[in-house]
């Protein structure tokens, strides 16, 4: 009688590694190939050949929480912008990776861990976020002080505690390398000590996984303040706390910490380890042992745009959505009306929420910075947008119901930029017909795209994961800038942005519904974005 063979990890990666690159290559046909578009698992649904109701949907509802933090379910998600997938899940051209954070308390380390699980998630990389505070949290007793949080408690009843919640999410790492497939996690820890950090390395590079430590620190102290004020109103440490109590109990934790963190060093103690030096949020970058493959290098590209990120995305649909793709006409006496309820109810919104940075604007053939740039920092791009908290830009598409939509906005000298990447999806040969009408003309193209609308494209169509790879140099930016930005674009388009911003699997977009009378707003938050809705007011009815 002969026995299934055994397959470890790593030869199953080898065996991946020569299927993948033996496969069907990447192609521009409308319809994707089983092989490209198969699953880690021989349970995962067909989607080709499965009922409809075997894809799970989201409704209508684009308000609320974002998934960044919910568990990959490896049977029907997939990334926004995921150009493949393999039969391990993994991608073939990178390993398993742990990112291990570093650095004091109020060092921007949750808000980096959660945006790189996003846009690593995005690109279809299995990236789940391990953040030790969620492990302290479920085991913390109201007994316990600060003392807690250093590396060497006094209190043995804290020094336990501390072993508990280490180990149990380091566990937690590797069962999600090994029983989930993962490929990246991203440990959110202090890291405080070069012991800690070495052991860490060894426990994970013996196990064929590369260990890069991000190390997060902070020469300026007005970040650090801006840092501790967010900390203090959305941690979840500070849940149905007064506001001044939690600032101050913040503040005395990074004090009880700050005399034990060792700063990381090439120096013989930890000249072997692979780290970056994220300094000030990305004013500067350092790398030790760069030596590194595709997908860190993927890390290291993300994190020279990162931010820390403040203000809002305003997300709206152009006028007449529904118009033919071919059709690019001025807007009418509706359209200007519906362009100025629009600029009155986002101002109207702006003031609501404390920003009134509108009324400062003064016409100006420059744009001028509220601070004046270091020499060593980075330097801003073209327009400076972004540059400062309190400002505004607007992206629009190239189409003119889009550009002129924003002309009660220009008059107030706010920088407007048209982005030929926010071109709506071409529908191709079904462009000008109904769903009734291309099930009836194209039944067996129609069947293929109801059951993946998000991957299908019809002949000499766009479809929306076409978008997602088009838009990724507008979402880098938008990760670089602070500041609020509205976004008037087709709702193809911001089906697929509200895709990247609240984390959703791929198979859940298409079925987003934005409303004409409606601007989505998009708040950042360094643990979880979140989403609600604005109507649009009509200023032009007359109140009785």
């Amino acid at each position: 009688m002969s026995h299934p063979t055994v397959i470890s990890d790593e030869e199953e990666d080898s065996v991946e590694l020569y299927n993948g690159f033996g496969s069907q290559p990447i192609s521009r046909n409308q319809m994707r190939t089983r092989k490209r578009w198969s699953f880690h698992e021989n349970s995962k649904p067909n989607l080709v050949d499965s009922p409809l109701q075997a894809i799970p949907r989201r409704l209508s509802d684009i308000t609320g929480v974002d998934g960044v933090h919910k568990q990959i379910d490896p049977l029907s998600e997939l990334g926004g912008a995921q150009l493949y997938s393999t039969e391990s899940g993994r991608l073939f051209h990178a390993g398993k990776i742990i990112i291990a954070l570093a650095g004091l308390p109020g060092r921007g380390k949750t808000h980096l861990s959660v945006s790189l699980t996003r846009y690593l998630r995005w690109l279809g990389v299995k990236t789940h976020s391990f953040h030790l505070g969620d492990y302290r949290r479920a085991s913390a007793e109201d007994d316990l002080t600060h003392d807690l949080f250093v590396p060497t408690p006094k209190s043995d009843k804290a020094h336990a505690l501390r072993e508990k919640v280490v180990n149990e999410c380091l566990n937690d790492i590797l069962n999600f390398f090994k029983n989930d497939k993962g490929q990246v996690a991203i440990y959110d820890a202090v890291n405080a000590k070069p012991e800690f950090r070495i052991q860490l390395h060894e426990k994970f590079s013996k196990l064929n996984i590369q260990v890069l430590f991000i190390e997060s620190l902070v020469t300026d102290d007005s970040i650090v303040m801006k840092n501790i004020e967010e900390a203090a109103r959305s941690s979840p440490d500070y849940k149905d706390w007064d506001y001044e109590k939690a600032y101050k109990d913040y503040s005395e934790r990074i004090n009880a910490l700050a005399p034990y963190y060792q700063e990381m060093q090439s120096n013989d103690l930890e000249k072997q380890l692979s780290y970056i030096k994220f300094i000030n949020f990305g004013e500067r970058i350092e790398l030790h042992n760069s030596n590194y493959g595709y997908l860190i290098n993927k890390v290291v590209f993300y994190l020279m745009n990162g931010s820390i990120k403040s203000g809002s995305v305003f997300l709206a649909r152009c006028y007449k959505n529904s118009l033919d793709y071919n059709f690019d006409p001025p807007l009418d006496d509706e359209g200007t009306r519906y362009a100025k309820n629009l600029t009155n109810t986002l101002i109207e919104q702006l003031k609501s929420e404390g920003k009134t940075y509108l009324e400062k604007i003064v016409p100006t053939s420059k744009p001028k910075l509220q601070r004046e740039l270091s020499v060593d920092e980075r330097q801003p791009a073209l327009g400076m947008d972004g540059v400062d908290d309190n400002s505004l830009v607007i992206w629009t598409s190239v189409k003119k119901r889009t550009v002129e939509t924003t002309q009660f906005l220009k008059e107030k000298n706010i920088n407007v930029r048209h982005r030929i990447q926010l071109s709506q999806k071409n529908p191709g040969i079904v462009g000008s017909m109904s769903d009734e009408e291309i099930a009836e003309k194209y039944p067996d193209e129609y069947s293929q795209y109801i059951k993946d609308p998000y991957h299908y494209r019809f002949s000499r169509a766009e479809s929306y994961h076409d978008l997602a790879i088009k838009i990724e140099p507008l979402i880098l930016e938008m990760e670089r800038m602070s500041g609020d930005i509205l976004i008037i674009a087709d709702d193809t388009i911001l089906k697929v942005l509200y895709g990247y911003l609240l984390s959703c699997s791929c198979y859940d977009i298409p079925t987003l519904n934005f409303k004409t009378d409606e601007i989505i707003e998009i708040k950042f938050n360094a643990y979880s974005n979140t989403a609600n809705r604005i109507k649009i007011k009509d200023f032009d009815e007359k109140v009785e």
